[in-house]
């Protein structure tokens, strides 16, 4: 399995979720190579340390889940780029689970996410990539605070977005459209954005 440096591993959570985390079927491919594990933990302890591997998630994936994802990422010792693109249910970020996560290398959120926590992401020092989907309509302060790899924030909807302050004043962003120049405007401590909430407005 040391020859696996590069994985894909899908995520399976079905039904309802309950208070246990049960994934019910971890698959670990490679190219044409596929092999199944038996659960999350046991998949990323077999990986070498410092790889990189790509966590595809589907199915019903709610808040427990995406805590507990989290945290055996966080535990484990490989840089995961997330994709939760396909999951069900899951619509809100609860708690920053992901908040100082070293091993979380990219995320892509749901699309029926619809905010993002203050601070949710902060010193996530290894992120690189974050995909936010149209049906986010706010994005708290500092949120990607600390994040020093992150270089490429791109927004499915690029319209509509205004920079809120602690004052409640709003002014519009513009040029949301560069990905690549996103998150210098809400990341460094120069940027004018770095402490405002970002809301979407139709």
């Amino acid at each position: 399995m040391r020859k696996f440096t590069k994985l894909s591993i899908i995520v399976s959570h079905e039904g309802i979720e309950e208070n246990g985390f049960a994934v019910p079927t971890v698959e670990m491919t490679s190219g044409n190579n596929s092999v199944q594990v038996s659960d999350f933990e046991s998949a990323l302890a077999m990986l070498p340390p410092g790889s990189e591997v790509s966590v595809v998630a589907k199915g019903t994936v709610g808040n427990k889940s995406v805590h507990n994802l989290s945290r055996i990422i966080r535990e484990g010792c490989v840089l995961v780029s997330l994709d939760l693109s396909s999951v069900q249910e899951f619509s809100r970020v609860i708690d920053s689970p992901f908040r100082a996560n070293k091993n979380l290398s990219a995320i892509i959120f749901p699309g029926n996410l619809v905010a993002i926590n203050p601070r949710a992401f902060e010193d996530c020092s290894n992120l690189e990539s974050v995909v936010i989907p149209s049906s986010v309509k706010k994005i708290g302060a500092l949120s990607f605070s600390g994040c020093e790899k992150l270089s490429n924030m791109e927004f499915a909807d690029t319209k509509g977005w205004f920079a809120a302050n602690k004052n409640g004043e709003k002014e519009p962003v513009q040029n949301l459209h560069k990905s690549d120049d996103n998150p210098f405007r809400f990341t460094l401590p120069s940027s004018p954005y770095r402490n405002c909430e970002l809301i979407k407005e139709d």
